[in-house]
């Protein structure tokens, strides 16, 4: 078995508003494994000043497993781990001539396509997204104070009416007692979940027991093993930040069998790492519910082709995407990519 790394930079089409700071470029690693002639590929793109993200640590760990590939002993770094993990699900999807989901699935249903919501940025871009066939719309709040951020619902609520479903995005920016005042101030607009409205399970549960709101667990959620406490009812998994689509696959799978609403989204990955979450939606059991996987022409230029989409539908495709215009070299992540 042969690992090739190369350093990967890609440039955000619009920038992302976040409570931790604003993103415009996503910089990580690309890993292809091959072996008997053929080749699956994976990513690496922590996000700098995230829970666990450290990108000179994700390539020291990729270039040490690169220098004695082991299928039975990956690395410990949990981005560098997600890249192997995905590499080698894509290589044993290839070889087997099944999709990534089907791979994951192990024999059990696999959804054909799968609904989406969009992540939008101001009432314009919802209205559009509705327009576009979205029936989910998952907003960022918490870059600015909280009268902004009510201002901000209440013009998309205004734009699209009552019938979206809409889903907020705090990263943890509030404290227990600002986010329980920002959920009771919030609760008006119909408002599906918030995504960490504070950092912490502890927290997030001692603010779901108050809140009018269901409250969602992202980032704080660190460990596989970690017990989710039952006042969060939504779990959202990020299987490119969360050791990688097989870990994200089988804890996702056990939440689900607990009671838990899980929803699998991107981590602002490539065309390769959104393929990747698709794949854990599509695999997994229980009701269908409305993900966040797929984030079209979210970059300037992506690693490969965009993933079909339809009326706030991605089709789950029958081969993975292959990146186009990168010349790995074998254990070097010195070069950047072709433009």
């Amino acid at each position: 078995m042969r690992v090739e790394l190369r350093e990967i930079a890609l440039e955000l089409r619009l920038p992302v508003m976040t409570g931790r700071g604003v993103i415009t470029q996503r910089d990580g690693v690309l890993v292809q494994v091959s072996d008997g002639g053929i080749s699956g590929w994976g990513e690496a793109m922590p996000l700098p000043g995230w829970p666990g993200a450290d990108l000179s640590a994700t390539r020291r760990a990729l270039e040490q497993w690169a220098a004695e590939p082991d299928q039975g002993s990956l690395p410990a770094e949990r981005f560098a781990r997600g890249a192997v993990e995905l590499a080698l699900l894509d290589l044993k999807s290839r070889r087997r001539g099944r999709t990534q989901a089907e791979v994951l699935a192990g024999g059990g249903p696999v959804a054909d396509s799968v609904e989406l919501n969009a992540l939008v940025r101001n009432a314009e871009e919802a209205a559009a997204a509705v327009s576009d066939g979205y029936s989910t719309l998952k907003l960022k709040v918490g870059a600015h104070d909280l009268d902004n951020d009510i201002a901000a619902v209440a013009a998309l609520r205004e734009a699209v009416g009552d019938s979206p479903r809409l889903r907020l995005d705090a990263n943890g920016v509030w404290n227990a007692e600002q986010a329980v005042d920002a959920l009771a101030r919030l609760e008006e607009f119909n408002i599906e979940y918030v995504e960490e409205p504070t950092p912490g399970l502890d927290a997030l549960a001692q603010v779901a027991r108050r809140s009018p709101i269901a409250v969602a667990v992202d980032e704080s959620l660190e460990q596989p093993e970690a017990p989710i406490p039952e006042e969060i009812s939504v779990v959202v998994v990020k299987p490119m930040a969360f050791w990688g689509p097989t870990n994200a696959h089988s804890c996702a799978t056990r939440w689900v069998e607990q009671g838990h609403k899980v929803i699998v989204t991107s981590y602002l990955d490539s065309a390769l790492g959104q393929h990747a979450a698709l794949s854990v939606a599509a695999a997994l059991p229980g009701p269908p519910q409305v993900h966040g996987a797929v984030a079209p022409g979210l970059f300037t230029r992506d690693l490969a082709d965009p993933l079909p989409m339809s009326n706030g539908r991605c089709l789950v495709p029958p081969h993975s995407p292959v990146p186009s215009g990168f010349e790995a070299v074998a254990g070097d992540c010195s070069s950047r990519p072709q433009r």
